[in-house]
């Protein structure tokens, strides 16, 4: 559960999490033990940050150039995270956008690491995490490489949700991460301004994902040789990109050797010749020439 923790702490926390060597390691967890708040909430937490403490100081000094312990390999176009307090649904919605097999019980803290599953959403595949409602230290640090947040909330109270969750977001240094707030159980049909999805009954997933999506800022972009099919999956990029960017991803010689490409979409405008420096929308085709 949250530690009610000051900014002391948690900036210690980033630090922990960034260390590469024991010793940045050690110096991060002293002074976490030192500000964290001392009552009894905090017992087991202040106890495993204890216990984590000694033993790093009993192992030999190593030169690390590793990331931290807990990760997760990227997988897709994109790693979305999915947090919420307990009981708000995140099992359930996993499952619902992945098919991922996943336990779900009706009780607080079902979760005790992280799920992992991937979602289809057109051509492409998205990876989702589910971060357990414990918010432990290890499982929390992969908000800060993920590229985007589904924070769902419960739809007997999600403004008093969403408070809390923007307060542990705040305080964990993820303000500048792509966050979407969304209200689950939409089936009890309560009042909200929120995007509004059901996992049980399978209510708002499509515009969901489509959400999910669109909140990447990425753009999905597929190649084709001429007189033959678009090729899939298509090649995902930021929002902005150019023919440039995909002409050095698809050969080292396509900029070198570059004559002009054809854009294929579903404008009056699709089959036009453009330059290295065109601005690609989502779902263009692409058919490079070279001279």
């Amino acid at each position: 559960m949250p530690i009610n923790a000051g900014p002391e702490y948690f900036l210690a926390e980033k630090k922990y999490l960034e260390a590469r060597t024991k010793e940045e390691k050690i110096e991060a967890l002293k002074e976490m033990i030192r500000t964290i708040p001392k009552h009894k909430g905090t017992e087991k937490q202040l106890a495993l940050l204890k216990k984590r403490l000694a033993k790093l100081k009993s192992q030999k000094s190593i030169k690390a150039k590793s990331k931290p312990k807990f990760s997760i390999r990227k997988l897709g176009a994109a790693q979305v995270c999915i947090i919420g307090l307990t009981n708000s649904g995140k099992s359930s919605l996993l499952k619902a956008l992945t098919g991922k097999d996943v336990e779900i019980a009706d009780y607080p803290y079902t979760t005790k690491e992280a799920n992992v599953g991937m979602m289809t959403f057109g051509d492409v595949q998205i990876q989702l995490i589910e971060i357990p409602s414990t918010f432990a230290l290890e499982s929390m640090s992969i908000l800060h490489t993920c590229d985007g947040i589904v924070a769902l909330l419960d739809a007997k109270n999600p403004d008093e949700q969403r408070k809390e969750l923007t307060r542990i977001i705040k305080e964990r240094n993820l303000s500048d991460k792509k966050i979407l707030f969304v209200v689950n159980k939409s089936d009890l049909n309560i009042e909200s301004n929120y995007l509004k999805v059901s996992a049980k009954e399978k209510i708002g997933l499509e515009e969901l994902k489509e959400k999910i999506w669109y909140n990447l800022d990425l753009i999905r972009v597929y190649t084709k040789s001429p007189g033959k099919p678009k090729k899939i999956p298509p090649i995902t990029l930021p929002r902005g990109s150019t023919v440039r960017d995909v002409a050095s991803i698809v050969h080292k010689d396509f900029i070198k050797d570059f004559k002009f490409a054809r854009i294929f979409n579903n404008t009056k405008f699709s089959g036009i010749h453009v330059g290295l420096d065109y601005k690609l929308n989502d779902l263009d085709i692409i058919e490079i020439h070279i001279v």
